[in-house]
């Protein structure tokens, strides 16, 4: 026999009205009834002004318009008092809107740590409960900052951990991604699907983008304040694996920033012995002391030979010791010759930013580096990586030459990497008048 589902959500003959009984009378929604059930994916689809967004804040309890009956994971939202609603939504939903709703003059840590502080929870699970979700959403490193100081996709992931840390059964997103640009959108997409396939969170999102559609189990069409569809997607696109990054690119951009001075060559041969030793300890196990500082050494000689000359590397560590290799078996070998190529990649990459960034024909004057110097400390800003440096270097160079204006200054600050710094708006904003403020400066001196 069958299990019968017991809807998370129910609603029946709700009616949102605005100036009743006016010459202006609104109504906003007419009519609505449907059932929503634990696990779904659901989509509120339609033009702007349909009522997808008042159908959504009515669920949540934030439209005080609502009339009918709602009922949410057991409470009957429209007969709460005020009291209550505010607990139904610190414990039972996590909303995500589209204008982040960060708190400014708060870090990151501090946004999404408030809910926690809400339902008085325990003070050591709330730091390690905001901690996982940092860490989880990919912005523990920005958990000191202001939400001013964080591109737009990044402040869209903070919102998506402050709506997750009172760990709800339902989260509810109206127009997520309407600021965002289209690589952030997908990966914020991507990341509330994901609390969906794997949390069984049940997800409602509010959008106008039909690209969307094919990714909820079931669409509610919307128009004029009423459903004029629904759309059952037999068969859910699957969730691409992903696979975290590797911190090596951060350890060598770390290196290469800490000796600055040095050439390239100099920092891919320094690099070396670091890298060697790392690959060996996580790589091989099993062997003698002896045994492990040989290889070593073995391996230090092989890197420096692949970032002059590639070789095959499996059959120099497969190959045994009288043919000159290292007489490891072939798993072993196989795992060792990917990390020393993953290495020695990361290795010609640092490399090749370090020349781009001497190259005569796009060599940054003296006077650029100097503001870059002056923004980074007057605005506190974080550039990440060498390819950070060399982009906001570049744009200061060709806005000193008026090669672009201040709007295009401006547009290129907000611009998500690889082709701009992924700034907010207000941040490029006052970057970019302090830039005209400079340059006024020079001049009229």
């Amino acid at each position: 026999m069958s299990e019968v589902k017991t809807p998370i959500i129910k609603i029946k003959d709700l009616h949102v009205t605005y100036r009743i009984g006016r010459h202006q009378e609104v109504k906003a929604l007419q009519d609505i009834s449907l059932e929503i059930y634990p696990g779904e994916f659901i989509i509120f689809f339609g033009p702007s002004g349909c009522g997808k967004s008042t159908l959504l804040y009515s669920l949540s309890g934030l439209e005080t318009h609502a009339r009918g009956d709602i009922h949410v994971a057991g409470h009957e939202v429209t007969k709460m008092r005020a009291a209550e609603v505010a607990r139904f939504r610190q414990k039972e939903v996590g909303m995500i809107f589209q204008a982040f709703y960060l708190i400014p003059s708060l870090t990151v840590y501090k946004n999404v740590l408030v809910p926690q502080m809400a339902i008085r929870a325990d003070l050591k699970m709330r730091r390690e409960r905001v901690k996982m979700l940092l860490d989880h959403f990919g912005v523990a490193n920005q958990a000191g900052k202001l939400p001013t100081e964080l591109s737009g996709g990044q402040q869209q992931r903070v919102a998506i951990c402050r709506a997750l840390v009172n760990d709800p059964d339902i989260l509810l997103a109206d127009e997520p991604v309407g600021n965002l640009d289209s690589k952030s959108a997908t990966d914020v997409i991507d990341l509330i699907r994901e609390q969906n396939a794997t949390q069984k969170k049940t997800v409602i999102l509010v959008t106008h983008d039909p690209s969307h559609l094919h990714l909820a189990h079931r669409v509610f069409y919307l128009k004029d304040g009423r459903i004029i569809a629904t759309k059952v997607n037999e068969h859910i696109e699957p969730i691409a694996p992903t696979s975290p990054q590797p911190a090596m690119s951060k350890d060598l951009e770390l290196l290469a920033r800490t000796f600055s001075n040095l050439t390239p060559e100099q920092i891919g041969t320094l690099l070396i012995p670091y890298k060697a030793k790392e690959i060996v300890s996580e790589a091989i196990s099993g062997f003698s002391l002896e045994q492990l500082e040989r290889i070593e050494r073995e391996v230090q000689q092989e890197l420096i030979q692949q970032v002059v000359q590639p070789v095959e590397l499996t059959s120099f560590l497969d190959d045994p010791v009288s043919r000159g290799g290292l007489n490891l078996d072939h798993r072993t070998a196989a795992r060792l010759a990917g990390r020393m190529n993953q290495i020695v990649g990361e290795i010609r990459r640092l490399q090749s930013q370090e020349r781009a960034d001497h190259d005569p024909a796009t060599l940054i004057p003296a006077e650029a580096v100097t503001i870059r110097q002056h923004l980074v400390d007057a605005f506190s800003l974080h550039l990440p990586d060498i390819a950070a440096r060399h982009r906001l270097d570049t744009v200061l160079t060709r806005r000193l030459k008026n090669e672009v204006d201040r709007r295009q200054l401006t547009e290129a600050l907000i611009a998500e990497p690889p082709t701009g710094l992924g700034w907010a708006r207000s941040v490029a904003d006052r970057i970019a008048m302090r830039v005209e403020l400079i340059m006024l400066g020079k001049y009229h001196a």
